[in-house]
């Protein structure tokens, strides 16, 4: 069913195991407010492919579909989805596995009670962009360099535990900000550190209830090692669990009193396409970049970006020939006559159990912006997941969008979905969704 082909440059393979990606589902009903949070160990699920996955958790269930949300723990050692135009054996498989838990945990409800608390990690994440003295960025795969940076982490390890009426657990809910990277090239198949985690926590303590990973704004932020081995992301994996472990067990639960929900589209703003002249130039610049390798094969930077130094020659071309192939398409669209959208939409989800607000957002925002949002909302805490309901892309602060680097700048050149945005956000992007999430929440606790 897997198809290697469909990712540039990362690869999975089935001679190692890894961590078994599941489908998870958890359904909450209180009063006539009920709401499915399904939990996948995939690197990601496009617009159309979550649209799938919730109309036909709507169907089985009987919800309507803004009340489903589709959580991706955006592990990097996942096989891609393929595109719905062709056969798509692989999704076909995720839509049956998380039809049957979605299903299974609707047919499962029971009175409960839940809870939530926290500890704080250090050691585990690191700000992977290093600013530069030219008002440039870095992307460092060098945990130390990182660190020494100053850049943002969001330190939180966040637990949800929801009980049965006699306190034993009926499920779990773990959330951390950061990219479940440990393996990234040619990794065996697997859930990487959050299946490790996930796993061991249900294991442990939750009494073999299923717990769900929900992972953090950590758009700029990587696992501590990254470019690893399976055995790093098993350590990482088990080092969380054993800080969440005590947390989970010493959560109370009690019945919610409020059990809160409210989904919005907002529209981000896009830069405008660049003029046929700057993409001359960048054609110029990627074609002169792999011709060099060949000659120099330590060359780093193209467009601002820079590959690792330890990669292959065909590691570096790889990464840099779609940037080129994707200027040459957007002039030929400009010379067609094409006209390009100046917003794009991202539709976002908050909930809110008790005091705890989730925030579910389709792209991957950087720290901060995850921060500032539960620093300004009203309640004891809000946790902001990426990857949920559709794939968007990285979204940065306005002071990172101008240091550019492959997140804000050319992450949308590589990606082979049409229906991805066409261009990056445009100063204020990160605002606007800041904005529309506080607004988000307090229209909830006033509606309530």
């Amino acid at each position: 069913m897997v198809d290697n082909t469909l990712h540039l440059m990362i690869t999975v393979r089935l001679d190692e195991p890894g961590s078994p990606p599941k489908a998870k589902a958890l359904a909450m009903t209180l009063g006539r407010r009920s709401l499915m949070l399904i939990g996948l160990d995939l690197g990601g699920a496009g617009t159309a492919h979550a649209g799938a996955l919730r109309e036909a958790v709507s169907r089985a269930t009987g919800l309507d579909v803004e009340d489903v949300v589709v959580s991706c723990t955006h592990t990097h050692s996942a096989a891609v989805l393929e595109p719905l135009d062709g056969e798509h054996p692989y999704f076909d498989l995720v839509v049956k596995a998380t039809v049957d838990a979605a299903a299974e945990a609707w047919a499962l409800r029971r009175p409960a009670g839940a809870g939530h608390g926290l500890t704080c990690v250090a050691g585990a994440s690191f700000n992977t962009r290093v600013p530069l003295p030219n008002g440039g960025v870095k992307f460092t795969r060098d945990y130390r360099e990182g660190l020494a940076s100053g850049r943002p982490v969001d330190p939180r390890l966040s637990v949800l535990r929801i009980d049965d009426e006699n306190g034993s657990p009926i499920a779990g809910w773990v959330r951390f900000a950061t990219h479940p990277a440990c393996v990234i090239f040619n990794a065996p198949v697997s859930a990487e550190y959050p299946g490790y985690m996930t796993d061991q926590v249900s294991e442990t303590v939750a009494g073999g209830a299923p717990v769900l990973f929900g992972f953090g704004a950590a758009g700029d932020v990587n696992c501590v090692p990254m470019f690893g081995t399976e055995q790093d992301a098993r350590n990482l994996g088990l080092n969380l669990a054993a800080l969440a472990g005590p947390v989970f067990e010493n959560i109370q639960t009690r019945a919610p009193k409020q059990l809160l929900s409210s989904s919005c589209t907002l529209q981000l703003p896009l830069n405008p396409i660049p003029s046929a002249e700057t993409l001359d130039r960048e054609i110029a610049e990627v074609a002169a970049f792999v011709e060099g390798l060949d000659e120099n094969p330590d060359l780093v930077w193209v467009l601002g970006v820079n590959c690792c130094h330890t990669w292959s020659v065909a590691q570096k071309k790889a990464a840099a020939m779609p940037l080129g192939k994707w200027a040459e398409r957007t002039k030929a669209a400009i010379a067609a006559g094409k006209t390009f959208p100046t917003t794009w939409p991202a539709e976002i989800t908050a909930w809110i159990i008790d005091d705890l607000g989730m925030v579910f957002y389709p792209g991957e925002p950087f720290t901060e912006i995850g921060l500032t949002i539960a620093s300004r909302s009203p309640l004891a805490d809000t946790l902001v997941m990426s990857h949920c309901n559709g794939m968007a892309g990285y979204l940065a602060t306005d002071e990172e969008r101008r240091r550019g680097g492959y997140e804000p700048r050319t992450w949308h050149r590589i990606q082979r979905d049409s229906t991805q945005r066409p261009m990056s956000y445009a100063l204020g992007a990160a605002d606007v969704v800041i904005d529309g999430c506080i607004e988000l929440i307090n229209g909830l606790i006033k509606g309530k």
